[in-house]
């Protein structure tokens, strides 16, 4: 394990042991999700959207969905994680998107499914649009029926 955590940081990549490393990949995901979610649904970074009327408002919507879902699951962020994701996802002026937007801007490939989708099958929705997450959905598989008709 030392030679991996050399290599690394050698690398240029620090590196943390876990003792909890399913609930840290839930928390990122439920963080992920949110971020991925808001930038590609507003197509802006995350100060435009807080900056909107209702941008926070619907931002920490989402954040909640992803939240429970992971509870549901069992894996329920912390409060200090879901502070930290509130504060980051609703920061006034921040130019942060997730990659996912970079990905859709450029017309590349996205994660639809392996993100948002994923999440939404574990939250039991009905992609009926009644849910965030369903509307983050169908708005990521618009933008990859546009894309494969263009190829």
């Amino acid at each position: 394990m030392q030679k991996i955590t050399q290599n690394l940081a050698d690398a240029g990549f620090e590196s943390c042991p876990s003792g909890t490393i399913l609930q840290d990949m839930w928390s990122k995901w439920v963080f992920l999700a949110s971020l991925a979610g808001i930038t590609c649904l507003m197509r802006a970074p995350i100060g435009d959207i807080v900056a909107a009327p209702g941008g926070a408002a619907v931002t920490l919507r989402l954040l909640e969905e992803c939240r429970a879902v992971a509870e549901r699951s069992g894996h329920a962020p912390g409060e200090a994680t879901l502070q930290r994701a509130r504060s980051v996802l609703t920061e006034s002026g921040s130019s942060l998107t997730a990659s996912m937007l970079r990905d859709l801007q450029q017309g590349h490939a996205i994660e639809a499914d392996h993100v948002i989708g994923d999440m939404l099958a574990r939250a039991g929705e009905s992609h009926d649009g009644h849910s965030l997450l369903a509307v983050v959905y169908a708005h990521l598989k618009a933008y990859e029926a546009g894309r494969a008709r263009a190829t």
